[in-house]
């Protein structure tokens, strides 16, 4: 096992180098000056602007970070793979760089205060997730063509044709403000924001609307995944053993059947809850939740690219970590696998 992580880790060397490289090379070719975004309408003198130049690695500097000009007594632009390297060391130290637009503030100031927001709302979307999630997958599988299974099979494929954007918005509006107009006021969920000290609500009522929308359409999924493994591990003959053996329903899925169903939803499961780390853009923007997804939307939209490399960054590593804890659970779920793995060593 310690092989196989050492194995994966070392995998995730050129993953990481060569998404970095992309997302700095797109940062490059979009054209715009980012000392003239960072000055926006303000003039800057010709001092000021070379030092933010060489704050930025834009133009070279010497041991000392003194700024180095030619012989005619201009600035050196420092070369596209010299900013690259450079900007891959700050990363290997923790600097994800500073922000065009907030005052110079670094990135991972910023992210350390977003991050918690998001963490809590993946935490709480993929509770929903895998609870629903399984528990209709598994009605649905037991009640094969009864009322329930017509009912989970239609909400799921209604799910899946719902975009998530949408859905937030008809949640804000059912629940926010029809809600609010029919009881006068007396009973409605909030529909932006995470609260806080002065906030009308509590800080869990919050979570509510924007982790429903969130694992909306990942429940969906998990639903139809475990729908379908469960029926088919039912048809298994070490399942038609245990049925022989005088063991009930109940007993043959507990034991049997739902371990190895569970194993491509905890997978799926698994990956989700990275892509819910990574800040869910859309529905972070539209319950104006204060994550790393609107964070992220931010700063594209204001072209302040030093956080949107360092939340993408930051994301990869979330992603890749998630899919290595997810990898090793399979030796814990499935001991075919450890057995299959011992024998070929052996």
């Amino acid at each position: 096992m310690g092989r196989y992580i050492a194995k994966r880790i070392l995998q995730f060397i050129p993953v990481f180098l060569g998404v970095t490289l992309i997302l700095f090379l797109m940062q490059n070719v979009v054209p715009g000056d980012p000392i003239k975004l960072i000055a926006g309408e303000k003039q800057l003198d010709q001092v000021t602007e070379n030092n933010l130049r060489a704050t930025y690695h834009l133009i070279e500097t010497d041991g000392d970070g003194n700024i180095v000009y030619d012989e005619t007594g201009h600035t050196i632009e420092t070369p596209l793979w010299k900013r690259y390297v450079l900007y891959v060391g700050g990363l290997l130290h923790g600097d994800l760089g500073v922000s065009y637009q907030q005052s110079g503030r670094p990135v991972a100031d910023i992210l350390a205060e977003k991050y918690p927001y998001t963490i809590r709302l993946a935490i709480v979307a993929i509770l929903i997730e895998a609870v629903i999630g399984i528990l209709a997958g598994m009605v649905s599988a037991i009640k094969r063509y009864s009322f329930w299974d017509v009912l989970v099979t239609l909400s799921t494929s209604i799910l899946v044709a719902m975009p998530a954007f949408w859905l937030g918005m008809l949640l804000q509006l059912l629940f926010g403000i029809v809600l609010k107009n029919a009881t006068g006021g007396s009973a409605y969920l909030p529909i932006s924001g995470a609260g806080g000290p002065y906030a009308e609500f509590s800080s869990g009522m919050y979570y509510i609307l924007p982790a429903i929308t969130l694992a909306s359409v990942s429940t969906a999924y998990t639903a139809r995944i475990m729908r379908s493994q469960l029926l088919e591990i039912m048809n298994q003959d070490y399942i038609r053993t245990a049925r022989a053996k005088g063991l009930s329903r109940h007993a043959v899925i507990l034991h049997h059947a739902l371990k190895n169903a569970l194993i491509p939803v905890v997978t799926y499961i698994g990956i989700d809850f990275g892509t819910m780390l990574a800040g869910a853009i859309l529905t972070e923007t539209v319950f104006n939740w204060p994550g790393v997804g609107y964070e992220t939307y931010r700063a594209i939209t204001q072209r302040d690219w030093p956080i949107v490399l360092g939340s993408v960054t930051v994301i990869v590593l979330v992603v890749m970590v998630i899919n290595l804890v997810v990898d090793i659970s399979y030796a814990f779920l499935d001991p075919r696998i450890r057995y299959g793995k011992s024998k070929d060593q052996g």
